[in-house]
């Protein structure tokens, strides 16, 4: 073997070494960020009405969270339904805290070089194989309400490339359901589109009130976490929330505007 062919050889091989050691880079920080994102809507679940803004202080700062001022809602003539407007009054708060865990920072405007670098190695890989190497995109994010420094509401979401269009999962707490003309329940179920994302899709959104039962809070706050990293990819909401589709089978009256998918 010749001089040149036993180069060619070294930095093939060479080349080989790179590529699997950044995959490994890749997988562990994907991996990393979606225990993460489960350490993060596990402890927002703890987090309640009433509770004081101090108290929760620390869990902001420990994922970065930032501050931001609630938008005042328009002028009560400009409403069609006043009683709506009225209802909407009653949950304007001070101002909100906002967090969230992506692992390539594909809604940060200044992402961590670190996140850069991590993003910069997905770019390279064809769309269509990204998947099977467990590179899709996803977002978990938490957000609560303070007012009269109480916490006012407490909710979370995350979405994620789902098999053929993006799916996910919300939950929200409050004192009461977000809109007023809603069923009067402790737990409600509904269904929102996803218009952010490429090729649209769709969530499942649960909203409890401080008198659900543990288990409906458990129900609604429940999703399938595997779809952040499946190889395969969840395909509707009967792989992402399966539990919360048996709720609304057991008590149809906490549907709204959602007609359950029939599951395998």
């Amino acid at each position: 073997m010749s001089r040149w062919s036993i180069l060619g050889l070294r930095f093939v091989r060479a080349a080989l070494l790179i590529c699997v050691a950044l995959w490994g880079a890749l997988w562990v920080h994907i991996e990393y960020e979606a225990h993460r994102a489960r350490v993060l809507l596990a402890e927002v679940s703890q987090i309640h009405v009433g509770d004081a803004e101090a108290s929760v202080l620390p869990f902001v700062q420990r994922y970065d969270g930032f501050k931001w001022a609630t938008e005042p809602l328009p002028p009560r003539e400009d409403w069609i339904d006043k009683d709506e407007y009225d209802y909407q009054q009653n949950r304007v708060s001070d101002y909100r805290y906002a967090l969230q865990i992506s692992p390539f920072g594909l809604s940060s405007v200044h992402p961590s070089r670190w996140v850069q670098a991590m993003r910069n190695v997905r770019s390279v890989v064809p769309e269509r194989l990204r998947p099977m190497l467990g590179m899709r995109d996803w977002t978990a994010a938490a957000d609560f309400s303070v007012r009269d420094g109480r916490v006012q509401s407490v909710s979370a979401m995350t979405i994620f490339a789902g098999r053929s269009k993006w799916l996910g999962q919300t939950w929200e707490l409050s004192k009461g359901m977000p809109r007023h003309d809603m069923p009067l329940r402790s737990y409600a179920i509904g269904t929102a589109n996803l218009t952010m994302a490429v090729g649209g899709g769709a969530v499942i959104e649960n909203y409890l009130t401080p008198e659900a039962s543990q288990n409906e809070a458990e129900v609604a706050r429940q999703f399938n976490t595997g779809c952040l990293t499946s190889i395969s990819g969840c395909n509707g909401f009967c792989d992402v929330a399966p539990r919360a589709l048996e709720y609304i089978k057991q008590h149809p009256d906490a549907a709204w505007g959602i007609i359950p998918p029939k599951c395998p």
